[in-house]
């Protein structure tokens, strides 16, 4: 597991405070639930992912704007002590962002965002000689807007450009497909893939981008490369507790492999093994040790997918 710390990732996207309840079902309409846990933690979907390419092995930057409230600051304290370079991070006077998020039983979750300062980060934030010296630029959760006026300047010097537009693909949608010719790869989860297609997630191979990652949770992965597919899938090793994070922990891991290797199926069996990995802990942050990954490649399988996109996205 050591890694080459050669490879350098920027991370573009939100630093937030979660918000963290674990309670026994989702809330009904007047309903009042009591929480069997409360946590106050860092999170957000490019500090997750900046955290996850530093635990690999790989030398990662955050490129974010958070409020100069102490909370926040002390998110931003504990990226830096994961490995990750903060020093690009925008403090500006403005309310935290936040996410309420309401974890169940099973691992999994539901999630309110407020975006609060996260708002406050433009283009002229991202140096252009750190976009020189990258290997990866990702955007997680980041604007369309945004995210087009960074990659159309980031595909000129960064070999690997990828984007997780998260809500936005719901919000909007036709900037989202603007931004693709100006990325390699794209990262959607079932509802994301069902929105962007219309219903017609066969019609996924059709997009305007390289490669495209369908997250389907504990039903596995799909990766797709013009004409050809792979389906992942994970048998974990430890019980899932928390799915808060496991998304951006699989991003990190499939972009980290993929530019090392340049193989997708390689990558597509680390990123699941690693979205695997990171719910058996409760925390937003990767989490475990090497070892324990090590285990979770091992029940980890790759496979030429078989059949068509939909019926693994509808099984």
């Amino acid at each position: 597991m050591r890694r080459s710390k050669s490879y350098f990732h920027v991370s573009v996207g939100n630093l937030n405070l979660d918000i963290v309840t674990y309670v026994r079902k989702p809330l009904e309409p007047d309903e009042s639930l009591i929480a069997d846990a409360l946590e106050i933690r860092p999170g957000g979907a490019a500090a997750n992912y900046a955290v996850a390419a530093s635990w690999f092995g790989h030398r990662a930057a955050l490129i974010s704007s958070i409020s100069n409230q102490p909370l926040s600051m002390s998110a931003l304290k504990a990226v830096s002590e994961k490995g990750v370079v903060t020093t690009y991070v925008k403090i500006v006077e403005d309310v935290p962002g936040m996410v309420i998020i309401m974890v169940y039983p099973d691992g999994n979750r539901s999630m309110i965002r407020y975006p609060g300062a996260n708002q406050s980060l433009t283009p002229s934030d991202i140096p252009l000689d750190l976009l020189k010296e990258a290997n990866v630029l990702h955007m997680a959760s980041v604007n369309p807007a945004l995210a087009c006026e960074i990659a159309s300047v980031a595909e000129k010097y960064v070999p690997l450009v990828s984007y997780d537009p998260g809500g936005f693909v719901s919000t909007a949608r036709s900037k989202v497909l603007k931004t693709l010719k100006h990325v390699d790869i794209l990262f959607l989860n079932k509802h994301e893939a069902h929105v962007i297609t219309e219903g017609s997630v066969n019609r996924l191979e059709t997009l305007n981008v390289e490669l495209i990652v369908l997250k389907l949770g504990g039903k596995g992965a799909l990766a797709i490369n013009r004409d050809k597919a792979w389906y992942s899938r994970a048998e974990p090793v430890e019980k899932p507790v928390d799915t808060t994070g496991s998304g951006d922990a699989f991003n990190a891991l499939f972009n980290a492999t993929y530019i090392e290797t340049g193989s997708v199926e390689k990558a597509l069996k680390y990123a699941t093994a690693a979205g695997a990995l990171k719910a058996s802990c409760r925390s937003s942050f990767i989490c475990g040790d090497k070892r324990v990954f090590r285990k979770q490649l091992m029940k980890t399988t790759v496979e030429p997918l078989s059949g068509s996109i939909s019926n693994v996205v509808t099984e």
